[in-house]
């Protein structure tokens, strides 16, 4: 078993875009996003991971050209995924699980965040042969869910819409009594 944290900068697209009268879009900031992993090797070059993924965010609202506060939002998402190591120093992973906002109780979420969202992910991670010694690795992530809230509902929205995310991350591993964890 081996367990990694991951530190790096999250970008995300529009939660809500709506064009009645003026165009505007609402969508986090660019971001820090912390990860922490739990992973358990299968069989060589395959292995299972759990993580739980943090990201708090601003959100602005983009209209006419101007853009504005809109408040703040937290992303809390778990997944479960598989990785296969590719060749020496280069892994992929997809996953599935479950994202959650967390935010006051104003605007967009005056009504509450809606639950659990459904969500997938995939990645792909490079260790360099510095960062094995070191337990460094850099990691690419990019994860879909589907985003709407009870006042959206409220207010007309009937369909959620598409978010997709691309984190771009820096992981330090160990495993426990074995060096280095890749």
């Amino acid at each position: 078993m081996s367990f990694h944290i991951s530190v790096g900068a999250r970008y995300s697209t529009t939660l809500v875009h709506d064009s009645i009268v003026t165009g505007f879009d609402v969508r986090p900031s660019i971001a820090p996003a912390l990860l922490v992993t739990v992973r358990e090797e299968l069989r060589p070059a395959w292995s299972v991971d759990g993580t739980l993924d943090v990201t708090p965010s601003s959100l602005r609202r983009h209209e006419n050209g101007n853009s504005f506060e809109a408040g703040s939002a937290t992303t809390i998402a778990f997944t479960v995924g598989l990785r296969r190591e590719i060749s020496y120093g280069l892994s992929a992973r997809a996953g599935i699980g479950a994202l959650k906002y967390a935010a006051a109780e104003t605007g967009m979420f005056r009504e509450g965040t809606g639950g659990l969202l459904p969500l997938g992910t995939v990645a792909a991670t490079y260790q360099p042969s510095f960062g094995a010694r070191r337990r460094l690795a850099f990691e690419a992530r990019y994860d879909l869910h589907r985003f709407i809230t009870p006042a959206l509902k409220s207010q007309g929205f009937k369909d959620s819409r598409p978010v997709h995310r691309l984190a771009l991350l820096v992981r330090l591993g160990w495993a426990p009594g074995k060096g280095p964890a890749s």
